[in-house]
């Protein structure tokens, strides 16, 4: 049993064909054809947007990452609800895809604190680095050093909330949140 969605991206586009067949996700753009083993699937990620009710499947197979939505492009600010069709495939996707993939991480689609922290602890040791040469190169020595020491200090306080920063939240594949998945 073949289980298929459906939805126009954008206006240029053809309309994409996501086909779930025999343990591989198909997907048909046009004359284009990809297919993605679901024995090879690492993350499957839910999102919903709460104002306009478009929800979309991020599903990460390695490098490889496919996006499938709810709602099908129809004209400039207008949009079909596609929601049984995407539910329907979703749920499927879930359920076989944790059978094939044990090792998957299944999870909703949230603010993404950690990746901003990283960042900003990233570019925040370089303005650290950055102030101590220039202060250096500036003959300044000393407010270099100190003005760098605190931007570490910051830095190590950054470091320490890290590990408490959640995850995301995680759901059990056969059985997906009804809120996002009706």
């Amino acid at each position: 049993m073949e289980i298929t969605h459906r939805a126009r991206l954008a206006l240029f586009q053809p309309e994409t064909v996501w086909t779930l067949e025999a343990g591989t996700l198909v997907e048909t753009r046009g004359k284009a054809v990809r297919r993605f083993p679901l024995s090879g699937l690492t993350r499957y990620r839910l999102a919903i947007d709460r104002k306009s009710g478009r929800r979309s499947l991020l599903v990460t197979f390695g490098k490889r990452r496919l996006v499938i939505v709810s709602q099908s492009y129809l004209a400039p600010g207008r949009f079909e609800d596609r929601l049984a069709g995407f539910s329907t495939l979703a749920r499927a996707l879930a359920a076989v895809g944790a059978d094939l993939s044990p090792r998957a991480r299944f999870g909703v689609a949230r603010l993404q604190t950690r990746q901003a922290l990283t960042w900003i602890m990233g570019l925040l040791a370089l303005g650290a680095a950055a102030m101590l040469v220039f202060s250096l190169t500036a003959g300044m020595a000393a407010v270099g050093v100190e003005m760098a020491a605190r931007m570490a200090f910051v830095l190590i306080l950054l470091a320490a909330a890290l590990p408490w920063l959640n995850h995301g939240a995680t759901f059990d594949p056969h059985d997906p949140p009804t809120d996002l998945l009706p």
